[in-house]
């Protein structure tokens, strides 16, 4: 069953009883101004429509906390419509896959302890060890279980689903801006991020986990937003206000996976939104930071390319790495 694409603004009425009727929508939701979202099953995340247009991609060398990957800056021309996930993927809508395909979650999660990163083996999608619910954003899913659910995702609703390219990202989340943060340059986004501030201090964080059994290690120069967004983990999506684009939770609360491969700087990065698909292959990439990470890292430039201990990054999970679904448009 498909669901349609609608405008909540100027729904006739007759047009919407029989959608309804039709079970061809999904109601209510709110949408401001001309925002077009797409449903294609109950259980299917719920996907924005972005618009074509260009955008500056990349940091200047003045962005505080800005590295020589991110240059040098480039203008992207995305000429095509996509609809991108409003928010995260849930650990509900995860679920589903898991449920319907009989996935293997076995195998662990890991995060920092003592000795150094260390593999949970009792951590996964369900339990990441912190407390979650099923509209939190579903995290311990490696790179290639989140390409595994957008295929599953596309044979369920016929349409094509994967994750977003570098450029579709940092689109996305800049929503026209050119600041730092979509809300401007300050790095107290306490009421857009949920990111490592007051609330979730070296002091409290590590006692709050040792208290769950788990050893962490915080960085040396460990530094917090001096506000406070009220959550120490990850928050329900949605939680935060949304940026331009209607697009919730795009930086901060987990990181995410994207499709493109990793390189030292962005000098033959492609211009048209399409995936870097040379250099580093067995290096994905992570937009947006987390809960976890310091402001200097919720940048809408800031990208991660991660290498962990494991010899097959791709099949790696973490406790604060999730990520959000793209839906092509035909």
């Amino acid at each position: 069953m498909k669901f349609s694409l609608y405008y909540f603004e100027k729904l006739d009425l007759n047009v919407f009883l029989t959608l309804l009727f039709f079970g061809c929508i999904i109601f209510p939701y709110e949408v401001s101004g001309q925002q077009k979202l797409i449903q294609d099953c109950e259980t299917c995340p719920t996907m924005i429509v972005i618009e074509p247009g260009n955008f500056i991609k990349g940091s200047p060398e003045s962005d505080a906390g800005s590295r020589d990957d991110e240059r040098p800056q480039h203008q992207v021309e995305i000429n095509y419509n996509f609809a991108v996930g409003r928010y995260e993927v849930t650990r509900r809508e995860y679920g589903i896959f898991v449920q319907s395909t009989g996935h293997d979650s076995a195998g662990g999660c890991y995060g920092a302890t003592d000795d150094g990163i260390q593999l949970g083996i009792e951590l996964n999608w369900y339990d990441p060890g912190y407390p979650v619910g099923d509209n939190h954003p579903v995290v311990c899913v490696s790179w290639n279980e989140a390409v595994s659910y957008t295929q599953w995702l596309s044979k369920e609703t016929g349409e094509n689903y994967r994750l977003l390219t570098e450029s579709e990202w940092e689109y996305s989340a800049r929503a026209g801006t050119r600041t730092i943060r979509f809300w401007g340059d300050s790095d107290e986004g306490c009421d857009y991020a949920n990111g490592a501030d007051l609330d979730i201090t070296p002091e409290s964080f590590l006692e709050e986990m040792k208290g769950r059994g788990t050893k962490i290690v915080l960085p040396e120069d460990w530094v917090v937003a001096e506000c406070h967004d009220g959550y120490e983990y990850s928050a329900p999506v949605g939680s935060f206000e949304a940026n331009d684009f209607g697009v919730y939770d795009i930086l901060g609360n987990v990181a995410e996976w994207v499709g493109d491969c990793w390189d030292i700087s962005y000098k033959n990065s492609p211009r048209d939104g399409t995936a870097r698909l040379t250099g580093d292959c067995n290096r994905p990439i992570l937009r947006g930071a987390s809960y976890y990470d310091m402001p200097l890292y919720l940048r809408s430039s800031n990208h991660y390319g991660f290498q962990s201990n494991q010899s097959e990054n791709k099949d790696t999970r973490y406790i604060n790495f999730g990520f959000r679904v793209l839906r092509e448009m035909n």
